[in-house]
């Protein structure tokens, strides 16, 4: 059984969707000899320059330019096509016997409009029409697209995996150091409208006394007209930050007191495990997939009036600080999503497809 798995977003390693294939690909990987004896032979669609990037016991079709013309390069017969995200370009696919897609979320159907919004959907469902099989990495997720589309296929529910934070204190320059105060409140994101970060910038006006690090994409036209607001507020306690590194990404987690994310729309919400890994308190919006994902021990917010959100980091934080082993009961809640369990799932999910296995969840 030859399993081909399209991971093209490797390219862009720094977003979501390149993220989780570049994990996912690397731990894939790493059972490859293993699948060889039970006759699954992996082999990886990768963008031009990327051939060997997940080692020598896998293969690699490499292509340049549209990756809708890939069916003229290379097919053969291809008994499962894994295509790791709902975005993919793919046009046709010829010779096939099985299609897995992973979906990870439907916000065009919140964030787009008019035409933009009919030409997602159509695309969408051209491609949820040619799949096989479907997975999705959360419950919300599964039952979001399922509310919205006529799905009918055989289907799992997959969390993804999160990289624990790593750096090294020599690699962090005093430069940037000098930039975060002692004592702050984290967010990261791609500072985009759906992250609601004018919420902590209003937050940062009740809490005069703490500070706000809010790292990430400031050039987009939303986070530009926040940092407008901050600048006409002459707010003092907030930190801008952007392209920061991973490793000062993990500097970040681990020296604040903890992080915070309004979030109106997530499929799954990495930053909080990413979090929750360091024993940080999470304070969460309870949209879409956050409650899922955060579970019990995080905190939520009700109302995203800021005056009350304020309220709750504030009772929340002393409930976190007089509470002995809270931190150590979120790091072992975070360890459950991690990337050897996700590969180990998706390698089932390949064995069961080979099977044939028709049933609504497999």
């Amino acid at each position: 059984m030859n399993v081909f798995i399209e991971v093209y977003t490797i390219k862009h390693p720094y977003v979501g969707v390149g993220e989780f294939c570049l994990n996912l690909g690397r731990h894939l990987a790493l059972r490859a000899k293993d699948l060889r004896t039970s006759g699954i032979q992996l082999v990886f669609i990768v963008p031009r320059g990327k051939e060997g990037i997940f080692g020598n016991d896998v293969s690699y079709i490499s292509f340049p330019g549209n990756i809708g013309g890939i069916e003229r390069l290379c097919f053969k017969s291809v008994d499962l096509l894994h295509l790791t995200h709902q975005y993919c370009k793919f046009i046709h696919f010829p010779r096939v016997k099985n299609t897995l897609l992973t979906i990870h979320d439907i916000n065009f159907i919140y964030e787009k409009r008019g035409a933009k919004l009919k030409r997602y959907t159509r695309k969408f469902e051209d491609l949820l029409q040619k799949a096989d099989y479907v997975n999705y990495i959360s419950k919300f997720a599964k039952q979001d697209t399922e509310s919205h589309f006529a799905v009918n296929k055989p289907s799992k529910v997959i969390y993804n995996g999160v990289s624990k934070q790593y750096y090294n204190e020599t690699n962090i320059s005093d430069d940037f150091k000098r930039l975060i105060p002692a004592s702050y409140f984290f967010h990261i994101s791609s500072l985009r409208p759906k992250k609601n970060i004018h919420l902590l910038i209003e937050m940062a006006s009740i809490l005069p006394e703490e500070t706000f690090v809010i790292a990430g994409d400031w050039n987009n036209c939303y986070a530009q007209a926040q940092q407008e607001i901050i600048k006409r507020k002459n707010l003092q306690n907030i930190v801008c930050l952007t392209n920061v590194s991973s490793e000062e990404k993990g500097w970040l987690y681990a020296h604040c007191k903890a992080f915070l994310f309004p979030s109106a729309c997530e499929g799954f919400g990495l930053p909080p495990v990413e979090a929750m890994q360091l024993g940080k308190p999470v304070f969460l919006s309870t949209f879409t997939s956050l409650p899922e994902i955060g579970g019990k021990l995080a905190f939520f917010w009700d109302n995203l009036d800021p005056h009350e959100m304020a309220q709750v980091v504030r009772e929340k934080m002393r409930l976190f600080s007089n509470t002995p082993g809270y931190a150590n009961a979120l790091q072992t809640y975070a360890s459950q999503f991690n990337w050897d369990t996700c590969a180990d799932s998706y390698i089932r999910y390949y064995k069961g497809i080979a099977l044939g296995s028709s049933s609504k969840e497999i």
